[in-house]
């Protein structure tokens, strides 16, 4: 089973968190090019000082000025370094709908990574797995933990209900997308070791977002020789993630016929033209929004269930249309296909197609959590973009240095 560790993190001063830590991913570049233009303290400047020069990132160029941020940081007091060895529960809510993300931050074992002990779904780019490695050995730290996930088990939900409803939050702030953020340390040694006692219990930790992050935090301990190597991770019982999709949307390079496309659809689809934007309600079944008009499809073809990925709503789009119909074979790099986030309002979705954005959009119903553990277990890849997994961290609200 893999293991859990206290670290000592660097954390913002108390009253800088909102400051210092960066929302990547929901702030655009241009939002971020602003941050790191007008905000010295943000954890930006560690973590994308290319910005600054409004340049493609260059390791060899930009890397040292991370290290400049980080040590300004820290020297100036911004940023402060915990004495004692820590876990600590973090419990994000989401004020618009009340949605609640709890779990513990804290280490995991590198030597776990490589064991299969924290599975993964994803592959990796080589390169960008090595500038990670680059960034991390040049900073000395990690900025953002990886987003795992496992089973629900009692004591682990019990452990961490009690933390926050027993402590006051050591740290409390409201981001500018309207999200809570409470975090509570566990430094006494009985707390530390319930944790340590109940996480024992797991089978696996699953990478629910953060693959490269994953692959660059082991790689690093890796490239250094340093077999008991640790990581920053965030743990979040599966009951505690929201799963969206990927909307799949496409912009042929050539003339695109609607009308050909809907024929060559039916051979794999029941199809059914509906009245204004769809959102799939189960599995199986799709929108499709073409230019002026939308349409539900149920698949009616056979999929062979001795393999998970093939199980995927993904992937059955991947099979019968983009490979067969649009002859597209490789969807991650393929300049035809966009990939919209699954919480996009449907209505703006009509005005893009309908403006010529797209020549179609097709709106799929998110997996399951058990669909991911199952495809990690027998060791397979999912098709690129088949999850959108919240929480999403702040970079530079824990940090730990290596």
């Amino acid at each position: 089973m893999p293991e859990i560790y206290p670290f000592k993190a660097l954390l913002p001063a108390p009253g800088l968190e909102l400051q210092v830590s960066a929302n990547t991913h929901v702030d655009d570049k241009k939002r971020q090019i602003e941050i790191i233009h007008n905000n010295p303290n943000s954890y930006l400047q560690v973590v994308k000082p290319y910005l600054k020069f409004n340049e493609d990132k260059d390791p060899e160029k930009h890397f040292p000025f991370s290290k400049i941020a980080i040590e300004k940081l820290i020297a100036e007091k911004v940023m402060i370094r915990e004495e004692k060895d820590s876990l600590y529960v973090y419990n994000q809510v989401n004020n618009e709908n009340g949605q609640q993300y709890l779990g513990l931050i804290c280490n995991v074992s590198a030597q776990d990574y490589y064991e299969d002990k924290i599975k993964v779904h994803e592959n990796t780019l080589t390169e960008k797995e090595n500038q990670l490695i680059s960034h991390i050995k040049m900073c000395g730290a990690i900025g953002e933990p990886v987003l795992l996930t496992h089973f629900y088990n009692s004591d682990i939900e019990d452990l961490l209900n009690f933390t926050i409803h027993n402590q006051i939050p050591n740290i409390e702030f409201t981001d500018e997308v309207n999200r809570k953020h409470l975090i509570y340390k566990v430094q006494d040694f009985k707390g530390i070791e319930a944790f340590k006692s109940a996480y024992k219990q797991l089978k696996d930790f699953y990478i629910a977002d953060g693959h490269h992050r994953s692959a660059a935090s082991a790689g690093y301990y890796k490239k250094e020789g340093i077999t008991n190597g640790h990581y920053l991770a965030f743990l979040v019982p599966a009951n505690h993630l929201h799963i969206d999709s990927f909307y799949r949307a496409y912009k042929s390079n050539r003339e695109f016929d609607s009308n050909n496309f809907l024929e060559k659809l039916s051979e794999f689809f029941e199809i059914k033209k509906v009245i204004g934007p769809f959102a799939p309600t189960g599995a199986r079944e799709f929108g499709l929004c073409l230019k002026n008009n939308w349409y539900t499809l149920k698949y009616t073809g056979k999929i062979d269930d001795s393999n998970a990925v093939n199980l995927l709503d993904v992937s059955i789009l991947e099979t019968n249309v983009f490979k067969v119909i649009l002859d597209i074979h490789d969807t991650k790099t393929d300049q035809q296909l966009a990939y919209i986030k699954g919480n996009t309002e449907i209505s703006i979705i009509d005005k893009e197609v309908n403006a010529g954005l797209y020549d179609l959009v097709f709106t799929v119903y998110p997996c399951m959590i058990e669909e991911v553990f199952n495809i990690a277990d027998q060791g397979l890849i999912m098709p690129p973009k088949s999850t959108y997994i919240e929480p999403k961290l702040r970079t530079g609200l824990t940090v730990q240095i290596v």
